[in-house]
């Protein structure tokens, strides 16, 4: 009897052992994945997919069926060549858990739906903007608590992108500005992710102008990261003002708090004389194979030009007719051009309270051909308003307008307008000592003598009377 009870005692202590065992080992789910450092420029796109877990028996780390062809052991975790042959292999018949974030951190954990175990998982991020290619990453769901024993839980890890794009655009609706206009720009890129060991902690942005400038007094710059004002870090200007570079080390680190924040710059250039604008924007994190730097594809505006054409009740061009430009404002007043080098300067100058003309307007004069053209001017209507005439001619008082106008064809691009003047000639005085000068004394004369004969019938008549 008393051997019974100790062999029932055994049995329960070996009960109660084997209990807690399976306890510590059914502590097997409750696991989470949280994925940061994701682009939070647009939505970006989640996946995970179960690659090992723990075998019926708690013993022996068993791989999914679909990567069993791929993995022979969980030491394979650590082969990056491997990992990129499992992401090629995955299908969304596989797939466990999807998520979708623009704040650049996700988080997988239990519900109802899902029961994330003790075990490692295979991570895929997309960008659905195409801006960020991403690693494939690999969470590992277990570690060891109490009795050495394996428990589930909580794996972070850093979306590590492959390559970064970098973007530019220009913010005038129509493309056409005129000398002395802001051009809104804006940049976007993304704080890349930096491993531990990595020599490369740096992020520099150049931006590059042609046909304007970065005067730092009008650009208005701004520059957010994950939709932050950065208030302390400022472009530096280049030598001609024809863009700038910012460098952007100190939110590059390998803690990657910042890694995967979408980086925005804003502001403003200043056009100068010229008919077309380009810009372009590069980083040193966006290269090609041979570590050169790829600029962004160039953005493009326009300005306008417009021709006044000068002409007698002929239609014969007419050369040294002299033209003030002017546009009429919102208050619907006149704007006198200033004008240097056929280019207004972007200054313009109001009408004077009695309507002449303000000094400082340009004034213009047409050429051989009787045109003269007025450049960097915006879309628009425009007047000419004739100051002196050619020789022979009167001044034509009343102003003519055009407009000028985008047009495309193929890849050509035109902003002109056009605007036609008639003068009329002067009525001709003949020569002094000329037939001219005859003529009026014989008329002259014959006047007088006509007021003669009248004056003598009169007298005549009044004394017969």
């Amino acid at each position: 009897m008393k051997k019974m009870k100790k062999i029932a005692a055994l049995l329960l202590a070996m009960a109660m052992v084997m209990g807690m065992s399976l306890t510590a080992f059914a502590a097997k789910t409750g696991a989470s994945i949280v994925v940061k450092g994701l682009s939070t420029a647009g939505k970006q796109t989640v996946k995970i997919y179960e690659i090992y877990r723990l075998d019926d028996n708690d013993n022996l780390w068993q791989p999914s069926d679909w990567a069993k062809t791929i993995l022979t052991s969980p030491n394979d975790l650590n082969n990056t060549e491997k990992i990129a042959s499992l992401a090629t292999a995955v299908t969304d018949t596989v797939c466990i858990a999807t998520q979708k974030s623009t704040t650049g951190t996700v988080t997988f954990s239990e519900t109802d739906a899902l029961k994330l175990q003790a075990g490692a998982y295979l991570v895929i991020a997309t960008d659905e903007g195409n801006q960020t290619v991403y690693n494939p990453m690999v969470a590992v769901t277990y570690g060891y608590g109490d009795n050495n024993l394996i428990k589930a839980t909580t794996a972070t890890v850093t979306a590590k992108a492959n390559s970064y794009t970098i973007t530019k655009t220009q913010k005038d609706n129509d493309e056409v500005v005129a000398v002395g206009d802001l051009i809104p720009y804006e940049i976007r890129t993304t704080i890349p992710y930096v491993a531990n060991g990595t020599a490369n902690k740096t992020l520099v942005i150049t931006d590059t102008l042609t046909g304007a400038i970065y005067d730092a007094n009008k650009a208005d710059f701004t520059l957010t990261v994950g939709g932050n004002k950065v208030e302390n870090i400022q472009p530096v200007v280049k030598k001609n003002k024809d863009g700038f570079t910012l460098t952007l080390d100190s939110l590059v680190s390998v803690i990657n708090e910042n890694a995967g924040k979408e980086v925005v710059i804003t502001y403003k250039a200043v056009v100068t004389a010229v008919d077309e604008i380009t810009n372009t924007a590069s980083s040193n994190r966006v290269t090609d194979e041979n570590g050169e730097e790829i600029p962004t594809i160039p953005t493009e505006n326009y300005t306008g030009q417009i021709t006044i054409t000068k002409v007698n009740e002929s239609n014969e061009v007419l050369k040294g007719a002299e033209f003030v430009l002017y546009r009429i404002n919102e208050n619907g007043k006149k704007e006198y051009a200033e004008i240097s080098n056929s280019y207004i300067t972007g200054v313009w100058h109001i009408e004077n309270e009695d309507g002449l003309v303000p000094t400082g307007a340009g004034k213009v004069v047409t050429n051989d051909n009787g045109t003269y053209t007025v450049k960097g001017l915006d879309v628009g209507t425009y007047y000419f308003k004739e100051t002196v005439a050619p020789d022979g001619y009167s001044i034509n008082a009343t102003d003519v307008s055009g407009e000028i106008t985008k047009t495309e064809k193929d890849s050509t691009v035109e902003v002109k307008g056009s605007a036609t003047m008639t003068d009329t000639k002067l009525t001709t005085l003949p020569s002094t000592g000329g037939i001219g000068t005859t003529i009026f004394y014989i008329v002259g004369a014959v006047l007088v003598i006509g007021a003669g004969v009248i004056l003598v019938a009169k007298k005549r008549m009044s004394k017969e009377v």
